[in-house]
């Protein structure tokens, strides 16, 4: 059975590679978070390229993800230790975020709970997972961090298999962002629409 192929998009003058990632684009744009689509690709030190689909202005790497099935964990790893960190317009982000599909936006009041997505962050000790949420971006100009990868009773951590890495947490005592999650799932791009 062959895999479908991604419907390229385009939107803000960028042609995405799939209209998912154009979705997450007017996520961004929706919260004012700076983006850059596929502004640098990287060979990493095991020899394989990478090219992140996303650059944040809080200097984190985005890895955009349809099938749960096409998500290499290893290699995520790799690359996040091998990404460069970059400079940040306020606090520094996670090195590397993992976005799935956009969900549906939840059916409660916004400041009821906010959606976290996992993260990479890498120190002196190595990789580590995070959850964060964009509910308070506009706050430090980073994404919110809901927990690490210590056992945290509410939010629990996927660290395998890696169908857990695109589905998104949710948490009730942060103030989430549904809007955002609604203008992107909204956006249309056919016939010269703009997102």
């Amino acid at each position: 059975m062959s895999i479908p192929t991604a419907i390229q998009t385009s939107y803000a003058g960028c042609r995405f590679r799939s209209r998912l990632e154009a979705r997450w684009a007017v996520f961004f744009d929706h919260l004012g978070i700076g983006w850059e689509y596929e502004p640098q690709g990287y060979v990493l030190s095991d020899g394989s390229c990478y090219l992140p689909d996303f650059l944040l202005d809080c200097g984190t790497w985005v890895e955009v993800k349809g099938d749960p099935k096409r998500v290499d964990i290893n290699f995520l790893y790799r690359a996040a230790v091998d990404l460069p960190a970059m400079s940040a317009v306020r606090e520094e982000g996670p090195r590397l975020l993992i976005l799935g599909p956009v969900p549906a936006p939840w059916p409660i009041h916004p400041d009821d709970g906010d959606l976290g997505w996992l993260s990479l962050e890498v120190d002196e000790e190595g990789v580590g997972q995070q959850i964060v949420g964009f509910g308070s971006y506009r706050k430090n100009q980073r994404p919110w961090v809901h927990c690490t990868s210590e056992v945290v009773p509410h939010l629990p951590i996927p660290r395998t298999p890696s169908e857990g890495w695109l589905t998104p947490t949710f948490d009730p005592y942060e103030s989430g962002r549904p809007d955002a999650y609604a203008a992107a799932r909204s956006a249309r791009f056919e016939h010269g629409e703009r997102g």
